[in-house]
């Protein structure tokens, strides 16, 4: 290879990785309808968390990631931050279907998480907010790591970060 097909090659390999996996997070589905009918089978006082937060505290954490796509997050990241590498890595995200396990990680600026919540509270929290999101049909707020999306893309990211989140709780 000479260096002009290897200056080439260089310049066009990250721009094919990224249109490669942003078409392909447009081809996968993320039903938050499926998610809302396994919560919905959870029996919360037969749940046991994997991790340092308790059940109840995922939960809490999972409906305010909810209700901040609406009402807006408490600090974001910089700008520079969300619509680079954020973008990048939603997108990487969406074509993978997973995200890394960033289990326990705080929302910038959210209130703390009540531990002494009962689970079947914190539960019908999370499934208020869940459908709360679903049937809101106004302007999304901007989220603190990726920036402003659409509905399909905040779907996406609710979806797989739901997923990510369940992935620490078990039955007893």
């Amino acid at each position: 290879m000479n260096r002009r097909q290897f200056l080439r090659t260089a310049a066009f390999t990250p721009l094919v990785v990224v249109l490669g996996s942003k078409f392909v997070a447009t081809l996968r589905h993320y039903p938050l309808t499926d998610l809302q009918q396994r919560l919905r089978a959870m029996q919360p006082d037969r749940l046991h968390s994997m991790g340092n937060w308790n059940v109840s505290q995922i939960f809490q954490h999972c409906a305010q990631n909810l209700r901040y796509s609406i009402v807006g997050y408490p600090q974001h990241h910089s700008v520079l931050q969300k619509n680079i590498v954020g973008k990048l890595a939603l997108n990487f995200y969406a074509a993978t279907g997973s995200m890394p396990a960033a289990q326990e990680q705080p929302i910038p600026g959210a209130p703390p998480l009540a531990a002494e919540v009962p689970n079947d509270v914190a539960l019908r929290e999370l499934m208020f907010e869940l459908q709360e999101f679903i049937n809101w049909q106004g302007e999304l707020a901007a989220h603190f790591a990726y920036g402003s999306l659409t509905k399909a893309q905040y779907y996406k990211v609710h979806a797989l970060f739901l997923e990510q989140q369940l992935q620490q709780i078990v039955p007893r």
